[in-house]
């Protein structure tokens, strides 16, 4: 893991997160004294009132990255670093997504405490219509009407009318697509759209907000989406998208040679998705009946270069756009079935094992507190009897 040590002591280290409103690592929790009140207009209302009644569904929103798109440490860090960068001007291309309840109240300083639940529960099922790489990549209507993929509740504390969007893949495009320059920074949307689930009808939703049992403020047991959106941040999902087979081993006096195959065949985009900083490696270890082994690995990512040339490995330089060229895009597209040969020279022991798997590899820089520790006088004095 990489780190960004500034090397100051704890007070100055808030002192400079408080600079961009990110001092609090979490949104204060609102606790609710009865009956929440009605929804307003032009008012984005805190999660917290929302889960007076979906209770269930706000639990599983708590884990999800959705809600933590402001206070996450790895986000903190890249905005912290690309604010700085560019001179504030970063706040104009990241909070939008991070933090959208930015463009109905314009605390850009990430102030207020539903600002910092990031994609909370009252905007996005305020979202009117999804604009995939648009100048505007949302519509909104922050009311006492909500949208939604059923749109049957009927409460006093809000209307609700049904939204065909928010059961599509555009709505989660808006976000999850980002060109610059002409290239394609993240290109999930698009890996969607030429996948296999495509063709098939499955959009994302199906498979990151699949329906589960919860109970309404009935207390009527329903059918909803999980808000957990498990993602690349679960481990459970990772291990569903990618398997590696080994398809063939022959051996000769002087080298092995692994035969393997690779199949992306449970993610409706390639593999990895999303920030290109994010790896896939194949390793393949040859062992022998002495324990003597070899080891080789073949690594699966999109690099970009800028206009100078020079590759881009921070998260906060890709999100700013310096990007100018994609120089190398080997990973493993919805569905497909790769083939990867891989060769061990030496002589070949009596008996060997053959081993291989799949890491998924990122490398965030992350903030830490550093203490600043300097001796600035010292005494001593012996006294005999």
């Amino acid at each position: 893991m990489l780190f960004f040590n500034y090397g100051v002591s704890s007070k100055i280290y808030k002192a400079l997160f408080g600079l961009f409103g990110l001092f609090l690592l979490s949104a204060p929790p609102v606790t609710a004294a009865g009956d929440p009140p009605p929804l307003k207009a032009g008012i984005v209302s805190g999660a917290e009132e929302c889960g007076s009644c979906h209770k269930d569904v706000l639990a599983k929103w708590k884990d999800s990255m959705h809600a933590q798109a402001v206070t996450d440490p790895i986000f903190q860090a890249a905005y912290m670093q690309a604010f700085l960068d560019s001179d504030g001007r970063a706040k104009q291309i990241c909070l939008e997504c991070h933090a959208p309840v930015t463009t109905i109240n314009g605390d850009t300083g990430l102030k207020e405490g539903v600002t910092r639940e990031g994609i909370t529960c009252h905007f996005c099922h305020s979202i009117t219509a999804a604009h995939p790489n648009g100048k505007k990549r949302f519509d909104v209507k922050v009311g006492a009407t909500v949208a939604g993929p059923r749109g049957n509740d009927k409460t006093p504390y809000h209307a609700s009318v049904k939204s065909e969007m928010h059961r599509g893949a555009e709505l989660c495009a808006a976000c999850h697509e980002y060109e610059a320059n002409g290239i394609k920074i993240m290109a999930t949307w698009s890996e969607w759209k030429n996948s296999p689930q495509a063709t098939k009808g499955t959009v994302c939703q199906q498979c990151h907000m699949p329906l589960e049992n919860t109970t309404n403020q009935k207390g009527e047991r329903i059918s909803v989406f999980s808000h957990s959106l498990a993602g690349g941040h679960s481990i459970v999902q990772l291990r569903k998208g990618v398997v590696v087979n080994i398809s063939n081993v022959e051996r000769f006096s002087d080298r092995t040679v692994v035969d393997l195959e690779i199949e992306n065949s449970g993610a409706g985009h390639s593999l990895p998705t999303g920030i290109p900083t994010r790896k896939l490696v194949l390793y393949v270890q040859v062992m022998g009946a002495d324990n003597r082994s070899q080891k080789k690995s073949v690594v699966y990512e999109k690099i970009i270069f800028d206009k100078k040339g020079r590759e881009l490995t921070r998260d906060s330089d890709i999100m700013q756009g310096l990007g100018a060229v994609i120089v190398k895009d080997n990973r493993i597209a919805s569905g497909e079935k790769r083939k990867e040969q891989v060769i061990f020279y030496g002589a070949t022991p009596s008996e060997v094992s053959v081993t291989a798997w799949i890491d998924y590899v990122y490398q965030p820089a992350l903030l830490q507190n550093t203490e600043m520790r300097v001796e600035m006088t010292r005494t001593e004095r012996s006294f005999g009897r």
